[in-house]
């Protein structure tokens, strides 16, 4: 489904989904949520990005958002390129 919200200049641009979860035990006892997150790459295709536009970081799963230190992917999701 299409939205007209998303415009040409958006879709020249990558789409990223950051997926996170806080603790090891969520990543295991919250499979809904995680699949949903998952899903937003479908989502994205659905609004109009190509598959190689469409990129997931997912390393942070299992780490508190407490700090920054140790989450890479939040790091590569906060310098990414324009």
């Amino acid at each position: 489904m299409k939205s007209e919200l998303v415009t040409p200049s958006h879709l020249a641009r990558k789409a990223v989904v950051y997926i996170r979860q806080s603790t090891p035990h969520q990543v295991v006892s919250n499979q809904e949520s995680l699949r949903l997150q998952y899903a937003l790459r479908q989502r994205a295709r659905e609004l109009g990005w190509r598959e190689a536009a469409i990129d997931v970081i997912d390393a942070d799963l299992g780490l508190s958002g407490a700090s920054i230190a140790q989450r890479n992917g939040f790091k590569e999701l906060a310098c990414w390129p324009e």
